[in-house]
């Protein structure tokens, strides 16, 4: 077990170094879906180093892309790096990248209602706690 478990991780350590190169080595320059896609693969690499360099120019790229920032610090939360993790939330916030809230509907007697996060509501009708 130990044995494919080893396999399984030089093959992913392999397949992430090549994928490094291959980005070096392109005559474009790349572009944030590249990054994005290196860094979006945390899940199946391991290596941090990598997906911090794929962030970095990420930021370059799009400075104010709140995803960006989220997914690198959600990387660390993972990892249990909970000051990295804080101080990527403090450089999102330094560089005014705002996440957009979460948004939900509701549909009840033939109307809809939409709850944001964070929002206030004013008027609450009664009836809509209770369906």
């Amino acid at each position: 077990m130990i044995r494919f478990h080893t396999l399984q991780y030089y093959q992913l350590v392999s397949m992430e170094e090549e994928a490094e190169e291959l980005i070096k080595s392109l005559s474009i320059t790349p572009d944030a879906n590249i990054w994005g896609a290196l860094l979006g693969a945390r899940k199946i690499f391991g290596n941090v180093e990598l997906r911090c360099r794929a962030a970095e120019n990420l930021f370059n790229l799009n400075p104010q892309h709140a995803g960006y920032y989220t997914v690198l610090s959600n990387m660390y939360a993972e990892a249990w790096k909970w000051e990295e993790a804080n101080r990527v939330k403090e450089l999102m916030k330094l560089r005014g990248a705002m996440k957009k809230p979460g948004c939900s509907w509701v549909h009840i007697q033939d109307q809809v209602h939409a709850f944001v996060a964070g929002e206030r509501l004013e008027r609450s009708d009664p009836t809509l706690w209770l369906a």
